[in-house]
């Protein structure tokens, strides 16, 4: 090869290397910008939103006797941290804009001084812009804010804050969860091998004490409770009856029902719904259509003033009671 062809044989290959590290870094740059980017046109957006439906009650220059709701940024502080996603954020955001409710309250001291926020007539479009401008912008903070958010914290850390990396209700939820297995793989194999009469024997002997000694295991105190109730120590008192009006009126109206978190006479008390599914049909369903004359009769023999039967799939039957202890903040 002559001189000239060695020449421009090494011009291009160095033009090769570089056109190659110049796309390279283009590519890194495009996706470390694309996994922390945020959208100029959503920004504002979210802005203008928060502008129409969000400042009028969350200004960020209210004086602290004069608001009518918590600032923004404590929304903020309360919802994100270091393990929030912004899909997250946007999930939760949205959840609890377009159906507020009690048992799934992250700021319980705003609630308590507050009420409820009503539901906003806003889409998902409008609530992903609105979550976007919040989750990727720093926001206003009033004067008071700081020393506010502090001790209020503080107050309600113990109460209704994270115990093990969990709240109360998560917690109660787990606890409930796991008896309801334990009952559950009891009942069916009751069913699968005595058949749904026998299933109604099982219920009336062996049912309460399982709940017992799961209630020993876990160190929590747990039954099931009912507004129409079959064994009479199921009976639902005001509180869970309160809880039941308020998920069934839910479910009426197509809404997703979750647990609530109550403080009880020096005690968290979870609330956790028992919906009436296939399997349940056959003791609790229509008498002769769902429910068959033997164990129909076993119900009636074993339960005279029995309640809990006429339900459809999907109805709530009943809830769980998970009752703990108040963990004290260091």
């Amino acid at each position: 090869m002559d001189t000239k062809k060695k020449i421009n044989f090494h011009i291009t290959a160095i033009w090769l290397v570089a056109s190659l590290i110049i796309i390279s870094s283009c590519q890194r740059s495009g996706e470390e910008t694309s996994s922390n980017t945020t959208d100029e046109a959503k920004l504002a957006l979210g802005f203008e939103l928060m502008e129409t439906y969000c400042f009028t009650c969350h200004s960020p220059d209210a004086s602290m006797d004069n608001r009518i709701a918590p600032p923004m940024v404590a929304v903020k502080r309360h919802y994100i941290d270091d393990s929030v996603s912004e899909e997250i954020f946007t999930a939760d955001l949205s959840e609890w804009v377009t159906n507020p409710d009690s048992g799934r309250v992250k700021m319980p001291g705003a609630v308590e001084k507050f009420g409820l926020m009503p539901k906003m007539p806003l889409g998902e479009d409008e609530l992903a812009a609105i979550a976007h401008y919040i989750y990727n912008t720093e926001l206003e903070k009033p004067g008071w804010f700081e020393e506010h958010y502090q001790e209020e914290h503080g107050k309600y850390q113990g109460k209704m804050g994270r115990g093990k990396g969990q709240s109360y209700r998560a917690q109660g939820k787990k606890y409930a969860l796991a008896t309801k297995a334990v009952l559950g793989k009891n009942l069916l194999s009751a069913i699968n091998t005595k058949g749904a009469a026998g299933a109604v024997d099982f219920c009336n002997t062996r049912a309460i004490p399982l709940t017992d000694s799961m209630q020993q295991i876990q160190n929590v105190s747990i039954k099931r409770v009912s507004d129409n109730n079959r064994n009479p120590n199921n009976i639902a008192d005001a509180n869970e009856l309160a809880y039941m009006l308020n998920s069934k009126e839910a479910l009426k109206n197509g809404e997703t029902i979750h647990g609530k978190i109550a403080e009880r006479n020096g005690k968290m008390v979870g609330y956790y719904p028992i919906l009436t599914d296939q399997m349940c049909l056959q003791c609790h369903g229509e008498p002769e259509k769902d429910i068959q004359a033997e164990t129909l009769n076993n119900i009636n023999t074993l339960y005279p003033d029995d309640k809990a039967t006429g339900y459809k799939v999907g109805e709530l039957r009943g809830i769980w009671v998970v009752e703990m202890p108040i963990e004290k903040t260091q």
